[in-house]
């Protein structure tokens, strides 16, 4: 015996406002979704970008004092207020002709101070 699915009044057209409702939901929880994963990647973006700015200035202090030879290494700091960072190298010679440098860079976060050691010698 077949079923039928007559529709008694009127024949139904369009959405109703709940099937309205429940879409317009499910679209702000997508743009909230998608507002949060761009949140936070600009947020590690800034993070990236400030210890690439670090690590660089490492990688030219080591520099410098390499080209400066093992008689003109010496330990020293500096302080880059534009860049918000803090500088200290210590130069340590050794008995066989090697001087070591490690070099420590500081900079400030909103969750704190982050620090990169750069380590590397100079043949002598």
């Amino acid at each position: 015996m077949p079923v039928s699915h007559a529709l008694t009044g009127r024949e139904r057209d369009g959405f109703t406002i709940v099937e309205v409702l429940v879409a317009l939901v499910l679209l702000a929880v997508a743009l909230l979704g998608v507002a949060g994963s761009s949140a936070l990647a600009v947020r590690v973006t800034g993070t990236a970008l400030r210890e690439r700015r670090a690590v660089q200035r490492g990688a030219d202090r080591l520099a410098w004092l390499r080209a400066q030879g093992c008689a003109a290494a010496r330990s020293g700091s500096a302080t880059d207020a534009e860049l918000a960072l803090d500088e200290r190298w210590t130069t340590s010679p050794t008995p066989n002709g090697v001087t070591l440098i490690d070099e420590v860079v500081r900079w400030r976060t909103t969750r704190g101070t982050r620090t990169v050691l750069l380590r590397s010698a100079i043949l002598c």
